[in-house]
């Protein structure tokens, strides 16, 4: 398959000029109060969940976390051909980024994967054995992809027990973290016919009368006649709303007491997107939270929906039906700075506003969940509000004519491949006020000189771009875009390579 991805390598000096921080442990018990025992001051709580990444995967480097172990091996998916009989996790090289495939991620293959032993639980080995995901299963991407994370969770809180609710893809998962259950479905396509009520957070909600939104950075009508429909309240459908407005509500004084919010086609950090658009998206909506009046009593969770078949070397409690860890970054100015080592999951945040504002569990599920307040120290000195490395007012994100996804199709060596550069807010819809010089700048693969004749400046007229691109050779070429008010975006275009699966060892 032939394809562009947007890189956040290269911008490691950014995250450099920010000064080191100690990591701590968060160790108080699992639904333990905070332990000032003052008041909780959190009055809006927002979700934002990202797709497709394992804990390891994105912070398996982190200081103080338990990331990958020290000459952490697995079984080699190529050993027939091959001398060494196990293969170490791969570290994606920055010029390449995340271009490889989708990794399969459904519930037989994550059972598989995960090894299941009776008498001794998950051994986490068998990842590199399916077929389908081989090597590519344990490529680990460093802190170069996620500048923003990385930054968050430094000077605020990592979770890094905490594990996709199910051994299931997506849906099943998202459905688990609003309804503390997916009513028994394992796989995306549930049935909308079902007539099981969903009882969601947004009906406990609804019922003791707090406000909630759901955005969504995709346009409406894609969510029309979805399982997005059946767990809302009948008459709050127009509380699913899109990503900009959340932009709008937080500048308005209007944020909900509950947000949660998902982002759209290229921006959610599925393995055919590329880490560094999500990062950057994730850096505006907290950049524009932190500098609202929400700061001072906001409790912000950054989650994946689950780990998208890629490896993790923490085995779930046998006892439960917990798939593989995903990161959770907890940003309040009342987090407890450092590392959380309590067992957590996405649906503990239900627990956690179900216990801010005397709600009930849901589900049994929900009832079984650490409560993530001890998470927190109410009575601490306020952290001081973020100041994001890459939060700039627009990305400048890489279009196809026609194309509404980051992906470019691969070109020959030597065609004109034409390019369309779109200046979008946070919430991912068109700034039609950028208008300006762009600058261009071209990374070409290690022993390749830069093409020749590609434009360097490029004029930006109503938040949109357009120019064409060749490339002399195959290989990797990375193109770095700035202009107005700081605004930034990259991409890796795949020239004429194989499909990246990881390489073989």
């Amino acid at each position: 398959m032939k394809r562009t991805r947007l890189l956040a390598a290269g911008i490691a000096s950014i995250l450099s000029a920010t000064a080191a921080v100690s990591v701590g442990l968060a160790t108080g018990a699992p639904g333990a109060a905070a332990a000032s025992g003052k008041a909780s001051p959190i009055k809006h709580v927002i979700e934002v969940m990202l797709e497709n990444h394992t804990f390891d995967n994105i912070f398996g480097t982190f200081p103080g976390a338990d990331g990958i172990p020290a000459g952490a091996t697995l079984p080699n998916p190529n050993a027939a051909s091959s001398s060494a009989p196990d293969v170490h996790p791969v570290f994606a090289t920055p010029n390449e980024g995340d271009v490889m495939s989708a990794l399969n991620n459904g519930r037989g293959q994550l059972q598989m994967s995960m090894d299941y032993q009776p008498g001794t639980g998950y051994q986490m080995d068998h990842f590199t054995l399916l077929p389908a995901n081989s090597m590519a299963s344990i490529t680990e991407f460093g802190p170069d992809f996620t500048p923003n994370q990385q930054y968050l969770a430094q000077h605020f809180e990592l979770a890094d027990h905490n594990f996709q609710p199910l051994i299931a893809p997506t849906q099943p998962n998202v459905m688990a973290a609003l309804n503390g259950t997916s009513h028994g479905w394992y796989y995306n396509n549930f049935n909308l016919n079902d007539p099981q009520p969903w009882n969601s957070i947004f009906d406990e909600m609804t019922a003791a009368e707090r406000s909630w939104k759901i955005y969504y950075g995709l346009p409406r009508e894609h969510l029309n006649g979805t399982i997005w429909e059946k767990i809302v309240p009948p008459d709050h459908l127009q509380d699913i709303t899109t990503g900009d407005q959340f932009i709008s509500d937080v500048t308005s004084g209007s944020l909900p007491e509950f947000s949660f919010v998902r982002p759209g086609y290229g921006f959610s950090g599925e393995a055919e997107e590329d880490l560094g658009n999500p990062d950057l998206w994730v850096g505006q909506l907290v950049n524009a939270v932190a500098h609202s009046q929400y700061w001072d009593s906001t409790a912000i969770f950054v989650t994946y929906d689950e780990g998208g078949g890629f490896w993790d070397h923490a085995a779930p409690p046998a006892a439960r039906e917990y798939g593989t860890r995903t990161p959770m970054t907890i940003i309040s100015p009342y987090a407890r700075p450092g590392v959380y080592h309590q067992q957590t999951t996405n649906v503990s945040i239900l627990s956690f506003m179900q216990k801010l504002w005397k709600m009930h569990p849901l589900t049994p599920l929900n009832k079984q969940q650490n409560d993530l307040t001890s998470a927190f120290n109410f009575g601490q000195t306020p952290l001081p509000a973020p100041d994001m490395p890459v939060a700039p007012p627009d990305a400048l994100a890489f279009h196809k004519p026609g194309n509404i996804l980051s992906n470019i199709d691969e070109p020959a060596k030597g065609k004109p491949v034409s390019i369309g550069l779109m200046a979008e807010t946070p919430g991912l819809s068109l700034d039609s006020a950028a208008n300006g010089p762009i600058a261009l700048s071209y990374t070409p693969p290690p022993g390749v000189t830069a093409p020749a004749g590609n434009p360097t400046t490029v004029m930006m007229t109503g938040g949109q771009a357009n120019f064409t691109l060749t490339f002399p050779t195959v290989g990797y070429y990375r193109v770095a875009a700035t202009g107005p008010n700081g605004s930034l975006g990259w991409a890796t275009i795949d020239v004429g390579t194989t499909p990246a699966t990881a390489p073989a060892q």
